[in-house]
């Protein structure tokens, strides 16, 4: 498959866009298939660096110093990111798009929107995925990926169409393949820390236009800490040199890294850090490592506080660096108890895998189906179902079941939060009925059937969408699944979604599960 993928860096935009594309683009590669990559150059591009890493970077034309971009009243938020109209950018796109021919279209940029979007479709026919975290504005997207703690479909509920899939929480984070090969050890290494000195690691972003890192590191002098510092910054940050020209004369052992190629390294042998409460933030979670988050941009204060209230990070204003609140998040987190409840809690959000689960996604899904909650005007279909010979002999229960039983029934889990029905379909066919019940805190039991008329692999495909939402709508760490021994069709879909099977018990049913960690969609 051919794939564009169209994002941006730049002094007020930052690399986080450009980085975790790049992380989706290492993973697709890999998997055989040739990506592009479309950015403007504005000034802190990033266009030497994706060609670095061996992929085609087309530059579109720099936006003229004379040249002041107005966008209009009713812009989006940030329009005046992308330096022009979506008009005129999708226009300078349109003939290397058409020259590509992608199978997929990537939209990663807060400037764009529907507009862009719609038009890119026409020109190529292309599937469509747009990565983007702060629901403010509409998309015509296939697939829509929000990675960020606590979002989920139903942020977009207004903003996508019904056929669009959602693949929405940290799961789904973005990072490259060191930070999941270094995870272990540093998990190990974080149960070690003990006492004085630390390292501390402080990186913010790609760029950090207003360096803030100089102001740390002062305040830092100021706390008269004898800690070990390490300093992160990218090849594109303006204050590279007032930063190391402190750290040659600091009281405390600081050295400067920069456009550092084994970060997850550095962070994976870090006590604790300063750092962006940006895409950064899922990195530092993959390893472990307790963090004091820095809110750099207006975007990146819901993730801070976020993860702050889940235990595993401070979140600090930047004008509250030279406060008694920053003090008192230093005392905190130094000492090597508080480090460790962090860490701990850090490392459940985030494993690392989540580039390879979108990818996965992207080659293996089938976008001829999706599914949805169950509504009332489905009671009557599903009943039919149940009641179907095909279907009832692979039930625990075989009798047919009276209509007012399943009526109150059906009814009564509307309002049940424990148990959540869906419905495959088709070109908005009804094909088949899901359901999850939760057993105990985030471990849920499902169950599912395909219509009487299904066609054959309608199983295999709800089966996909169904546990994609169970790990990131849900929540859910396991799902376990119960089968007859004589529902053959049943026992091969479990093993081919990647259940694992349990020992036998004695009883009448085979039992499975699945943990969230090793489903890689």
């Amino acid at each position: 498959m051919k794939f564009i993928i169209r994002a941006d860096a730049s002094l007020q935009i930052g690399s986080g866009h450009i980085m975790r594309c790049l992380s989706l683009a290492k993973v697709l590669r890999e998997q055989g298939h040739s990506i592009r990559f479309i950015s403007r150059k504005h000034t802190g591009h990033l266009g030497d660096f994706v060609a670095q890493q061996g992929f085609e970077c087309i530059l579109l034309p720099e936006i003229s110093p004379n040249t002041t971009f107005v966008p209009p009243q009713n812009a989006l938020t940030h329009a005046a990111w992308l330096g022009t109209s979506q008009a005129q950018d999708v226009a300078e796109c349109l003939p290397y798009l058409i020259d590509f021919s992608p199978d997929y279209l990537i939209c990663d940029h807060y400037a764009l929107d529907a507009e862009w979007e719609r038009a890119a479709v026409a020109a190529t026919h292309a599937k469509l995925l747009v990565i983007d975290d702060l629901h403010d504005r509409r998309h015509v997207a296939d697939i829509l990926l929000d990675q960020n703690l606590g979002h989920s479909a139903a942020n977009y509920i207004d903003l996508i169409e019904q056929k669009c899939h959602v693949l929405a929480g940290t799961r789904y984070a973005l990072l490259r393949d060191e930070f999941a090969q270094w995870r272990e050890r540093s998990l190990i290494w974080r149960t070690q820390i003990s006492g004085c000195p630390q390292h501390i690691l402080i990186n913010l972003g790609g760029v950090d236009k207003d360096n803030h890192t100089l102001t740390i590191l002062k305040t830092l002098e100021k706390h008269q800490i004898q800690d070990q510092v390490t300093v992160v910054m990218g090849k594109t940050a303006p204050h590279i040199a007032a930063v190391q020209a402190f750290a040659d004369i600091a009281p405390f052992s600081c050295q400067v890294l920069v456009h550092t190629q084994n970060i997850a390294e550095w962070m994976a042998k870090a006590d604790w850090a300063i750092g962006a409460a940006g895409s950064t933030s899922w990195e530092r979670c993959c390893l472990g490592l307790p963090t004091i988050l820095l809110v750099i941009a207006d975007n990146q204060r819901k993730i801070a506080q976020q993860l702050q209230a889940v235990g595993v990070a401070y979140a600090l204003e930047s004008n509250e660096i030279a406060s008694q609140t920053f003090s008192d998040m230093l005392a905190h987190i130094r000492q090597p108890e508080n480090l460790l409840a962090m860490s701990q809690r850090a490392s459940t959000l985030c494993d690392g895998l989540g580039a390879k689960r979108v990818a996965n996604y992207l080659i293996q899904q089938d976008f001829s189906g999706c599914i949805r909650p169950a509504q009332l005007a489905d009671s009557r279909l599903l009943y039919t179902w149940r009641n179907h010979a095909d279907i009832r002999r692979f039930m625990l229960h075989t009798d047919e079941i009276a209509w007012e039983t399943h009526e109150k029934w059906y009814v009564a889990q509307e309002t049940n939060p424990d148990y959540i029905l869906l419905i495959y379909q088709e070109n908005d066919i009804p094909l088949g009925s899901l359901n999850f019940t939760r057993v105990q805190n985030n471990l849920w039991e499902w169950g599912f059937y395909a219509a009487p008329n299904a066609p054959r692999g309608t199983g295999t495909k709800m089966g996909r969408l169904a546990l994609a939402y169970a790990f990131s709508e849900l929540a859910a760490d396991e799902v376990s699944g119960h089968v007859l021994p004589h529902n053959v069709a049943s026992l091969r879909l479990h093993e081919k979604l990647g259940f694992v099977r349990q020992p036998e018990n004695g009883g009448s049913l085979v039992h499975f599960r699945l943990r969230a960690d090793t489903f890689l969609w």
